[in-house]
């Protein structure tokens, strides 16, 4: 159905956040219609054989996820990630009201697999209400890369029984040096990974940390090649999102597929 009636609509549609809306849209639909959850699972598990790999301590059963900026207000974590996800970022929450909002729907209704949310204000705070109901957390400096917020969030993360991997989402635009300061940063201070803007990037931090920081690649990835691509270059995981609204969810297959198809 998104190909039919979505997919035409969305590929027009210059505008990311209106095509995101309606394509955000069929997916809420989608998982109102009895059964809904579970046709799609059963239409859309890719849980290619192969594929699963650990990062941050974590079981992924593929390394693509959807990437944060879809599901903004915490809405559809369960509903997307039927969609073959092996983990879906909800977010960017910048306050926390919307954050507050988001773990009431988490206490409603559960996440099914691997959650991370994506932290871009309020950090300490936000970080510490939603510690409890995430598997991990993306912190978003990319208006401000300050590495100082974190000293905090360290300091809040030892004080829980359980620990929760922290990565930092860092600018599409930022100097080599200034990428070199942080990587140093996140080796000496537990920061867990990197979640990086382009290719040049990845391979920059992978060269840098001599491959010791997992890397989440956000660049842009909207075919099964760019994903390969980010993965040789030295990425963990890779993230999915208006490739995902410009295609819709066979896109999430066929990235599946190609990447099983290059591991024989």
């Amino acid at each position: 159905m998104y190909s039919l009636l979505i997919r035409p609509i969305t590929r027009r549609i210059k505008d990311n956040n209106k095509a995101s809306a309606i394509a955000l849209g069929y997916f809420k639909f989608e998982g109102m219609i009895p059964g809904g959850r579970f046709f799609s699972r059963l239409i859309h598990g890719n849980r290619a054989v192969g594929l699963e790999r650990e990062v941050f301590g974590l079981d992924f059963y593929n390394p693509v996820g959807l990437g944060a900026g879809l599901d903004v207000n915490g809405d559809l974590y369960n509903d997307l990630n039927d969609l073959g996800f092996s983990f879906v970022e909800i977010g960017p929450f910048k306050e926390l009201s919307a954050i507050r909002k988001a773990i009431a729907r988490l206490q409603a209704d559960p996440q099914d697999d691997i959650l991370a949310a994506c932290i871009s204000g309020d950090y300490l705070e936000s970080f510490c209400l939603a510690y409890d109901f995430c598997d991990f957390f993306v912190i978003d400096i990319s208006e401000n890369p300050d590495m100082d917020i974190f000293e905090p969030l360290l300091d809040a993360r030892l004080t829980y029984e359980a620990y929760k991997p922290i990565v930092v989402k860092i600018p599409e635009e930022l100097a080599a040096d200034e990428l070199d300061d942080i990587v140093e940063y996140c080796l000496m201070n537990n920061i867990d990974g990197i979640e990086a803007r382009s290719i040049s990037q990845i391979v920059h931090i992978t060269e840098k940390s001599k491959a010791r920081l997992p890397i989440i690649a956000n660049c842009h990835i909207k075919t099964p090649e760019q994903a390969l691509g980010a993965l040789k270059a030295g990425a963990s995981l890779v993230e999915v999102r208006m490739g995902l609204v410009r295609e819709g969810p066979r896109l999430v297959g066929k990235i599946l597929k190609f990447l099983a198809s290059k591991e024989k």
